[in-house]
């Protein structure tokens, strides 16, 4: 159930973000934050890889403690480039940057720092 229940999980945030990174933003109230969008590209991608180690961890089990880690890391990387790609050849209002790819890196990077030292600190034992 646990396993179900983060699959939708991911699976909605990842189409969330997808929608968001592709959707024409002309019209959105604009923040004077510096590279505001960069902040905005590591926690799509930070919750991205978080749920998506969560199923991971579930759908692996025990099999091999770093697997859920590498693929959530890579999924998200790919995901964060497949999106600049869709953003360079698909749209007309959006266009691809390098920088977003490295802030998703940054996203994804800092999840799989916490998740694996809440898993060296059993935190994440009851998830199992």
């Amino acid at each position: 159930m646990l396993k179900k229940l983060f699959f939708v999980a991911a699976s909605l945030w990842t189409s969330v973000v997808l929608v968001l990174c592709l959707i024409r933003l002309d019209n959105t109230p604009q923040l004077n934050v510096v590279n505001l969008d960069k902040y905005i590209h590591s926690i799509f991608h930070f919750v991205f890889t978080m749920l998506w180690f969560l199923f991971f961890k579930l759908h692996f089990k025990k099999k091999n403690r770093f697997k859920p880690f590498i693929v959530a890391f890579l999924l998200s990387v790919s995901f964060g480039v497949l999106i600049e790609l869709l953003q360079k050849y698909c749209t007309q209002s959006r266009s691809a940057d390098v920088m977003d790819v490295l802030a998703n890196m940054l996203g994804a990077t800092l999840a799989v720092g916490l998740f694996y030292t809440l898993d060296s600190w059993k935190v994440l034992k009851k998830i199992s």
